[in-house]
């Protein structure tokens, strides 16, 4: 049992505390990796995105099978969070009134990415 010293109060700190204290961190840490990852996979499907346009139609296996696994559950994920983002700043767009602008860019949109487009399209 470790103890802790802090503005003269002793406290006792048990090892279920350090373990608490270490999956906090581990915690964030993995969810910085997932939003940095996806981050950076949107950069780069931006840049394919660019690349291919106007080419064939039809999507290829690759296209669909990436869509599926990794871009349609990462649009949820920005939906999600994207509508609770719209619910905690909707006290300011309401005083500014920008409500419409914040719905677009917030729900609108990854639920348009993740629900409307047709799959493999990226």
């Amino acid at each position: 049992m470790k103890h802790i010293f802090s503005a003269g109060i002793k406290e006792k700190v048990t090892s279920e505390d350090l373990l608490n204290l270490k999956g906090g961190i581990e915690m964030k840490k993995t969810m910085s990796v997932i939003i940095i990852t996806a981050l950076l996979m949107l950069a780069f499907h931006s840049v394919s995105v660019a690349s291919t346009q106007g080419s064939s139609p039809r999507p290829s296996a690759g296209a669909v099978a990436s869509d599926v696994l990794v871009l349609r559950p990462l649009g949820f994920v920005g939906t999600v969070l994207g509508s609770a983002a719209f619910v905690v700043s909707l006290p300011v767009t309401l005083a500014s009134h920008k409500v419409d602008s914040a719905e677009r860019l917030l729900v609108q949109q990854p639920y348009d990415y993740t629900f409307e487009r047709p799959l493999g399209q990226m």
